[in-house]
């Protein structure tokens, strides 16, 4: 194995998902250098690929490498009617998607009309049944256990206040009435009751 042939491997997992070293590829690439498929489009049926791949951005002459996605695993399953306008950046485009995150998209796409279709899908109808009990379990354990403590502290502040209530007047140090304190406790109690991490 080469010197330049171990920084490509090193450079895992971000680059050299393919195992172009262990196949001698990379190798017969340097050797032959015009023999990367350079001219030639190739329809790649795949049940997935990742268009923001590093490896999947330019062709060695510079081109867009992936002129075309289809779905043709779930085309129309996502509503993706909402358009918006890309912002430019340096080496890049921003926009911000259905769900309002923002996302750099690489400003050598080709999209003349600088309007991009957006759309949001809950992560658990891409996860199998197991993974999906899994962080329902997890992201639940993790939501108890923040609701619990401010449970525990409301719970403290309305004995504070009951402690201190005079006949004329009913308030914490904060000004809160206690009826006002055990309405909070009543309404995070059913909210933990009822919480169902969406996905």
């Amino acid at each position: 194995m080469s010197a330049g042939d171990a920084k490509a491997q090193d450079a895992f997992p971000t680059r050299g998902i393919m195992p172009k070293v262990e196949t001698q590829a990379l190798s017969f690439v340097r050797k032959n250098p015009t023999f990367d498929g350079r001219g030639t489009v190739v329809a790649i049926l795949d049940t997935g690929v990742d268009p923001g791949a590093i490896g999947l951005q330019t062709t060695t002459d510079g081109k867009p490498k992936v002129i075309d996605v289809v779905d043709t695993t779930g085309s129309g399953d996502l509503d993706t009617s909402a358009v918006v306008d890309g912002k430019a950046g340096d080496g890049f485009v921003e926009i911000t998607g259905a769900s309002g995150k923002r996302f750099k998209l690489s400003d050598k796409w080709n999209n003349p009309t600088g309007k991009w279709h957006v759309g949001v899908k809950p992560e658990f109808e891409l996860y199998t049944k197991g993974l999906t009990r899994f962080v329902k379990k997890e992201r639940s354990r993790k939501f108890l256990e923040a609701q619990r403590k401010k449970e525990s502290a409301l719970a403290h502040q309305i004995a504070l206040a009951e402690a201190k209530e005079s006949a004329d007047e009913k308030a914490d140090g904060k000004g809160r009435s206690v009826d006002d304190l055990k309405a909070s406790l009543e309404a995070l109690r059913d909210l933990i009751k009822s919480y169902d991490y969406p996905g």
